[in-house]
């Protein structure tokens, strides 16, 4: 019996949600309000103020905030549907997060109602591998997919942004109030992880009130001691979390998931719950936007298809495109904004020649699995009377390895002597552009191991977060239906292969100092020469999905930029681009905060008139 078969989507929404909060009907101070009103219907041309292109974590942060002046009319245009409904519990319990990541080609791992399937170009930093690159197609985008883990970057990284595009509101104190908006904090509750838990947060990095539930999971790893131990060996500071503007250094995850039932929280339980209350609201689910219109250079709206049904939404205000770091630079592409040689192999007529999907960046990951001493979620899959303990904690106290996506402790580090001394001068060159501030490293470690695996494993998972290589997104044809070109160009910089083989060394002092291991490691074994581990790390490296910089903001006469410090394209009127895909550099940590910072800051920006 596998964990699939034994939590089954019936049995968590009697025990814990009783009924998708979204598909209920709504009276409001006595008027109802059936639920299908918040739905467009498909084939039926229709007019809005703004039409918002992908119904993500960015897209319905800036619905629901545009949707909050009722005289303002909306329409979310969104590929899938809902996950609950499309892919059982799967998106829903936080142990299951391996299961919507599986990194493998093969078709028969991508889940197609909320999956793009798409599979890279052949990467050669990887070692000539293929890698399915998962992103959300469904309501809540990647937030309705990812691990939920909740990290803002650092002060350093943000004066950075701010400096690059010439714009100081993109610095630290300015986006703050921006990150604090679209969070609801709750403290961990101790009282349900046990008296091993010590988490230590800071509570001024947060304000309550907003949508998005934060907090910890009611799971404390028995891992953890042993990884304290690790990290102070090593000498890393203790963090008081990875909210406030300081990264270096160990400290507990905040998670995205709701306190009460310990189920993930997403920008569609979040954002797009409070959007339906809003009665010009609608949402074109199960929906392709083919392209954006113009009138000469204006966007009026944008053509969408719905089961064979070809029709149009027009925008009287603005179009805005929000559909991820990789599907935002197709939609520009097809539409005639971009490279000019691209659109012209595909008979694209050119409206704008902008680098529209030529800067894309994202971070390079690698996983080491050994055997662990204490136990975790990787016995989920193969020891059944585990699985049913943990079940039943579940459902009854919302606590147990099902509440907690596999960890509970990150590190930061910039690489330290003697393993920096080993480094190129042009590799420390290329560090030096970093600020003092910004990690180059992450360690991210968790409870997972093989599949049916009936012991205890850990995975230790060291990131690069100095990237330096840069990859594209293109395009395989004029159809947005069609799955773009992605090549992310993982671990192809001499900088990051030299980093990533000092890596590999610093891991086995990490691993030996945290006594959890019983074994060799398994997936690349012991290497010994520089040469060597480069090519163990090549086969266990893989891109991380954190993607941004597809269409990046910046100045005008920046010749990488395609969008302005609003998010509003280039070379037209009426059209922005606001999720992932227009920051300019990767942040540090993971790439899920940010995005919901980004929506409501250029959401609170269009709102001003600007």
């Amino acid at each position: 019996m596998t964990l699939l078969r034994y939590l089954t989507w019936p049995t968590i929404i009697s025990a814990v949600l009783a009924a998708p909060p979204l598909l209920n009907q709504r009276q409001t101070g006595g008027t109802q309000r059936p639920v299908g009103t918040s739905f467009g219907v498909p084939g039926s041309s229709s007019k809005f103020d703004y039409v918002i292109i992908g119904g993500g974590t960015a897209g319905l942060t800036v619905a629901e905030r545009l949707s909050e002046d009722p005289a303002v009319s909306v329409a979310v245009i969104e590929a899938g549907g809902f996950y609950e409904l499309d892919n059982g519990n799967v998106s829903q319990i936080p142990a299951f997060y391996a299961k919507n990541f599986n990194q493998t080609n093969a078709p028969e791992t991508v889940q197609p109602l909320i999956d793009w399937a798409y599979v890279t170009e052949p990467q050669k930093g990887l070692a000539n591998r293929q890698f399915h690159y998962s992103q959300g197609k469904t309501l809540g985008g990647s937030s309705g997919r990812n691990s939920n883990i909740f990290t803002r970057g650092t002060k350093g990284f943000y004066q950075r942004w701010a400096d690059l595009v010439g714009d100081q509101s993109w610095a630290w104190d300015n986006v703050l109030p921006y990150f604090k908006k679209s969070v609801d904090f709750t403290p961990p509750n101790k009282a349900k992880m046990g008296v091993n838990a010590n988490i230590s947060y800071d509570p001024a990095a947060y304000s309550p009130g907003g949508p998005l539930h934060v907090t910890y999971s009611n799971y404390y790893q028995p891992m953890n001691a042993g990884l304290i131990k690790g990290f102070e060996a090593l000498n890393f500071s203790s963090q008081a979390g990875f909210s406030s503007g300081r990264m270096n250094g160990y400290g507990y995850l905040a998670v995205s998931i709701n306190p009460d039932t310990q189920i993930k929280d997403s920008s569609e339980t979040a954002f797009l719950t409070e959007a339906f209350n809003a009665t010009s609201f609608r949402v074109y689910k199960n929906t392709i936007a083919q392209k954006i219109l113009f009138d000469g250079t204006t966007a009026t709206g944008v053509q969408v298809e719905t089961a064979g049904l070809s029709y149009a939404l027009k925008a009287a205000k603005e179009v805005i495109v929000a559909a991820g770091v990789t599907r935002s630079p197709q939609m520009l592409m097809v539409s005639g904004i971009g490279p000019k040689e691209i659109l012209s192999q595909h008979k694209i007529p050119v409206i704008v020649d902008r680098p529209v999907g030529q800067n894309w960046q994202d971070h390079c990951a690698f996983e080491f699995q050994y055997e662990m001493n204490v136990e975790g979620n990787a016995a989920l899959e193969g020891n059944q009377k585990f699985l049913e303990q943990a079940t039943q904690d579940f459902l009854q106290t919302q606590t147990g390895p099902l509440s907690n996506w596999g960890g509970d402790i990150l590190g930061f580090e910039k690489l330290p002597n003697p393993y920096r001394q080993a480094l190129s001068s042009s590799a420390l060159k290329d560090l030096a552009q970093l600020p003092a501030d910004q990690p180059e490293i992450e360690w991210l470690i968790a409870s997972h191991g093989p599949q049916a695996a009936t012991k205890s494993y850990v995975t230790f998972t060291p990131a690069i977060l100095a990237v330096t290589s840069k990859g594209t997104i293109g395009l395989t044809s004029a159809n947005a239906a069609d799955n773009p070109i992605i090549d992310p160009k993982t671990f192809s910089s001499p900088t990051e292969q030299a980093l990533g083989v000092q890596i590999y060394k610093r891991l086995q002092e990490f691993v030996n100092a945290t006594g959890l291991t019983t074994g060799p490691e398994l997936k690349v074994g012991a290497r010994d020469t520089d040469a060597d581990i480069l090519d163990g790390m090549k086969q266990t490296g893989l891109p991380w999905y954190h993607g941004v910089a597809s269409c990046p903001m910046g100045k005008e006469s920046d010749a990488n930029a395609v969008v302005d410090t609003q998010g509003r394209v280039f070379g037209v009127k009426g059209l922005r681009v606001v999720d992932a895909s227009i920051i300019p550099l990767i942040a540090p940590g993971h790439s899920m905060a940010p995005v919901y910072m980004v929506a409501e800051k250029i959401a609170d920006a269009i709102k001003k008139g600007t």
